[in-house]
């Protein structure tokens, strides 16, 4: 198991571009019925740069740009990776259905994966053990970059605002 917690990994024109991307209007999200599990009620919205069912198709245009995000959180922290499965990028809201996501992995395969808060918000991230014990709660800050392995958790959904969070997934 391993956690990797770093609020300073993005270089300043990454920040200023993140804060341009999301404020243009020109990023297609769609809606989801669901977060992690079928009928789960965690409507959300995602915008997939490599969806997790085709990991071979690049969906959009943003891929190099978080592909660099990944490459700078990895030399940073010294890890290594030699492709990337998923990579979206989710935007939740207090829906009234639900207040947290169920529990999940993003595969279920052995991977690792990056959570990257684009925004202030709130909603916690909840990481657990292999047994669904807590191991770590990551309280969003924007920018900050929390990596973990495949561990099961859950998100709460914010109570108010929305909740902007890239995800990708790597071996």
């Amino acid at each position: 198991m391993f956690f990797i917690e770093d609020n300073n990994f993005l270089t300043e024109q990454q920040k200023n571009d993140i804060d341009l991307l999301l404020k243009s209007g020109e990023i297609p999200f769609y809606m989801s019925l669901e977060a992690a599990k079928p009928n789960d009620g965690g409507i959300n919205f995602v915008h997939h740069i490599v969806h997790r069912d085709r990991p071979e198709e690049i969906n959009s245009n943003l891929y190099p740009f978080f592909v660099s995000i990944l490459d700078n959180f990895c030399k940073k922290n010294n890890l290594k990776y030699s492709k990337l499965l998923r990579c979206a990028i989710n935007i939740t809201l207090n829906n009234g259905i639900i207040n947290k996501c169920p529990i999940h992995k993003d595969h279920t395969f052995k991977h690792n994966q990056l959570l990257i808060y684009l925004n202030e918000s709130n909603g916690d991230t909840v990481i657990l053990d292999d047994n669904n014990r807590i191991f770590k709660i990551s309280e969003p800050e924007k920018f900050k970059g929390i990596a973990f392995n495949s561990l099961p958790h859950y998100h709460y959904f914010p109570n108010k605002g929305i909740r902007v969070v890239a995800i990708i997934t790597f071996n």
